[in-house]
């Protein structure tokens, strides 16, 4: 990276994934805009950056609301030089089979996971494509947008729409000096489910479980979805696991899903018809392998 200071614009970025990009960044003494609705959690994460070398402004964001989006455009235009890094990492988690969470449960999902990110490009894509230098786009999806588990319906959903968003800006902005790059994780230690909405709470229980095993934390997942951001690379898997599993699923799409659905409607008999249940081994390693249940 050059030496001259370079700005970015991070969503989510109170806690977790966003507050764990936003300090790596500052190690090369980015400003990054750290935007959250939690302002308590935005104005941590700005000390941090300013203790590893950068410098950041805590900023109230709700990814939701258009009209927050532009003034924040029009505020950061006036502050800031450009756009170098824009990353939609804002998102929140839930459960449920399709007829039976709440519509609401989707609204708010889909409002989150997907209308945020595609404002937040929508909004700063122009600005983006100013740029003197190459800009980037940072979308964060998951793994359950490409590999489609049960009972995940709404997330599932609204990360794939985020995958389908990343290709088609990719191809858009091909020419314009913009990169674009999406990242999908595996389960990694964040507070996320700390506020997802679950039908059951043995679903609840399946995630604390899962996250509770993980062996990429945030600060690696940050690593690898910024070399990937810098490196132009469209796509990116963060975990052995989740490669494995969609590899899988891209060359044997209907017995990658015929043998989950064998194993979903097996568990549904079971003494634990109300568990979410993985198979003893590391959660991250090709080897573990994932029995669902409803």
């Amino acid at each position: 990276m050059s030496d001259s200071i370079r700005h970015a614009l991070i969503t989510g970025a109170a806690s977790g994934l966003g507050r764990a990009l936003a300090v790596e960044l500052a190690k090369d003494r980015w400003c990054v805009g750290v935007a959250d609705l939690d302002i308590d959690g935005a104005r941590e994460t700005r000390r941090l950056v300013e203790q590893a070398g950068g410098a950041a402004d805590a900023i109230p964001l709700d990814v939701r609301d258009e009209r927050q989006w532009d003034r924040l455009h029009i505020d950061l235009r006036n502050r800031w030089p450009q756009l170098d890094l824009l990353v939609n990492n804002a998102g929140v988690c839930g459960s449920g089979e399709v007829g039976q969470a709440p519509i609401e449960d989707w609204d708010w999902i889909l409002s989150i996971n997907l209308r945020g990110v595609f404002l937040g490009c929508h909004t700063m894509v122009g600005w983006l494509k100013e740029n003197p230098r190459r800009s980037h786009i940072l979308n964060v999806s998951s793994a359950a947008g490409v590999l489609s588990p049960p009972c995940m319906a709404a997330y599932n959903v609204s990360k794939a729409a985020v995958v389908s968003l990343s290709e088609t800006l990719y191809v858009e902005l091909k020419q314009q000096n913009v990169g674009v790059t999406v990242v999908c994780p595996w389960f990694i230690q964040t507070n996320l489910l700390e506020t997802g909405r679950f039908q059951k709470s043995n679903h609840r229980g399946f995630g604390e479980r899962y996250m509770a095993r993980a062996k990429t934390t945030p600060e690696a997942f940050a690593q690898k979805a910024l070399r990937a951001t810098f490196r132009n690379r469209l796509f990116q898997t963060v975990g052995r696991r989740p490669r494995l599993m969609g590899w899988f699923k891209q060359n044997f799409r209907q017995t990658f899903l015929d043998l989950m659905a064998r194993m979903y409607h097996a568990g549904a008999d079971s003494p634990r018809s109300d568990t979410l249940t993985t198979a003893p081994g590391d959660a991250d390693s090709p080897s573990a392998s994932m029995r669902v249940s409803a």
